[in-house]
């Protein structure tokens, strides 16, 4: 029996996945709705540049709980009995989230959380604030974002004013509360809660769906448990996600992250066996050597994702495809992964 050498056989493998480009599930598009809840897979209709420039948009997604987008970010809106708890308050959105709000109803806001202590995604909050003319509003968050506001000397946002746990109550509702999807950043922290058998997660910078993640997978501080995030979100029990920016969340973008980052990663393993350290010895310096091998073995990976995940999506595979390879390949290589 002919025997193949393991080279040879993940070389094969290789081949094989790059027959077919990487497909997309039979997402639904509508005009978003106040009023309408959002059935399964079903998202915002419109390019990102003509969403833009719209003053916000809403998009129900249970009972209670609003997507409301503005100037490509994206905050959950709950309604309660009495009040309204808004989940981040991105730079520059703060006065159309209010005028979304006052779409949606005519109660007071009474409460903001922080999801992670970015000032992109809470930056308005003291905006908001100063134009409600409104004491009353409580400012939520965890201890460890609490504790990165600070330690980090962001003064945009408004300061914290209640912590919370494992659980945030408002008003009858009661959010899950995951400080274990760390990877963006380490305070980073999901919101899931179920409403009108909804079960409604709101995590943010993991999942760009509709399109490829950010640059560096949104400047993620580690590509490791960024990528352990992802599976997570796999596991857990969610119907639609916020995911801060974008269009509406599903299984199915997160599913399509995971195999981008299992295809990133398996071509690194492929560049690394074919790459020629010895190659590249022909400086003084040690960090040209190491220059001239990472540079080959990232272009190498990112020519095989071009293949699978290029076309279509042109413009903006060549601006952030390979800040993906080169990160995950500095993570791969620190953990000898």
């Amino acid at each position: 029996m002919k025997k193949f050498s393991a080279k040879k056989v993940l070389l094969a493998a290789a081949l094989l996945s790059l027959t077919a480009n990487a497909q997309a599930a039979e997402f639904i598009y509508k005009p978003a709705s106040m009023t309408e809840i959002a059935v399964n897979l079903q998202k915002v209709e419109g390019g990102h540049l003509e969403r833009f420039k719209k003053p916000y948009e809403i998009q129900r997604l249970s009972d209670n709980i609003y997507w409301v987008s503005a100037a490509n970010y994206n905050v959950t809106v709950l309604v309660g009995k009495e009040g309204v708890l808004l989940i981040d308050a991105p730079m520059h959105t703060g006065k159309q989230i209010l005028k979304a709000i006052k779409a949606i109803t005519d109660k007071p806001l009474r409460g903001i959380v922080y999801s992670h202590a970015h000032a992109d995604h809470v930056g308005d909050s003291s905006l908001i604030l100063k134009e409600l003319g409104d004491e009353n509003i409580d400012i939520y968050a965890t201890e460890e974002v609490s504790d990165a506001l600070l330690s980090h000397g962001v003064t945009l946002p408004a300061p914290v004013t209640k912590i919370i746990g494992e659980q945030l109550v408002f008003e009858g509702h009661t959010f899950e509360v995951y400080k274990d999807l760390d990877g963006h950043t380490p305070d980073n922290t999901g919101f899931l809660i179920e409403d009108g058998g909804r079960k409604v997660l709101h995590a943010i910078d993991l999942v760009h769906p509709d399109q490829l993640e950010f640059r560096s997978f949104s400047n993620v501080e580690n590509a490791i448990a960024y990528k352990n995030d992802i599976d997570k979100l796999l596991k857990m029990d969610w119907d639609v996600m916020v995911t801060g920016h974008s269009n509406l969340g599903y299984k199915e973008d997160v599913e399509f992250v995971q195999q981008y980052i299992r295809d990133i990663q398996n071509y690194i393993h492929q560049g690394h066996a074919n790459a020629d350290f010895s190659a590249h010895l022909k400086s003084d310096t040690p960090f040209a050597w190491y220059a001239g091998y990472s540079d080959e073995v990232i272009d190498f990976a990112t020519d095989l994702l071009a293949k699978k995940y290029r076309e279509g999506r042109e413009e903006e595979f060549d601006i952030v495809a390979r800040s993906h390879v080169k990160v995950m390949f500095w993570a791969m290589l620190a953990r000898a992964l």
